[in-house]
């Protein structure tokens, strides 16, 4: 989804009687907490960069509706202190992503730590067929290679109906048009 027509939604059905409900991004960008008047973030991409801090510090402060910010390059703590007859705090996170330039983070979908942790078991095996075959093949052409012998040999002792399936699913995996190829 668009980071604007994401944030124009959680401003239009988020709120409830708690107010506002603003969007977290782990380990991008969180909210911390929203009042009127109030907005606390944590950003972890301030941590130990003053140049970025003060920038974004500087940028903020320039805008009429924003009374004061106080960017923490410790603790990655951004607080924002502005009217809220004047700006939406929905505004103002989009415009710390916009300022730091965390679109594409924000926008990217997000990974589960097990996914992430199965993709690098695959890059690792992947790496280790490699090696293993002195650069002749890789996990992703063994394992189709693996189902065409297997459907074959199954095809060969008439056992077509495991045979055709398996040799369908090697085509799959080698010829299908926006596979991931490496």
């Amino acid at each position: 989804m668009h980071l604007v027509t994401g944030l124009l939604l959680t401003a239009l059905l988020g709120r409830g009687k708690q107010g506002p409900r603003l969007p977290s991004f782990p380990g991008v960008l969180e909210t911390a907490h929203v009042l009127p008047g109030r907005l606390r973030l944590r950003v972890p991409g301030v941590v130990a960069r003053p140049e970025a801090a003060g920038e974004l510090r500087r940028q903020l402060v320039r805008l009429e509706a924003v009374e004061a910010v106080e960017v923490s390059t410790v603790t990655g703590s951004v607080l924002l202190r502005f009217r809220p007859d004047r700006v939406q705090p929905e505004l103002l996170l989009a415009a710390v992503i916009r300022l730091l330039g965390l679109e594409a983070r924000v926008d990217a979908a997000p990974q589960s730590r097990l996914g992430h942790e199965i993709r690098e078991l695959g890059e690792s095996l992947n790496r280790a067929v490699h090696e293993q075959s002195g650069g002749l093949l890789d996990l992703w052409t063994a394992l189709p290679l693996l189902l065409v012998v297997l459907g074959v040999r199954n095809l060969i002792s008439r056992n077509g109906q495991l045979g055709w399936p398996l040799l369908w699913w090697a085509y799959l995996a080698l010829f299908l048009p926006g596979q991931n190829r490496r």
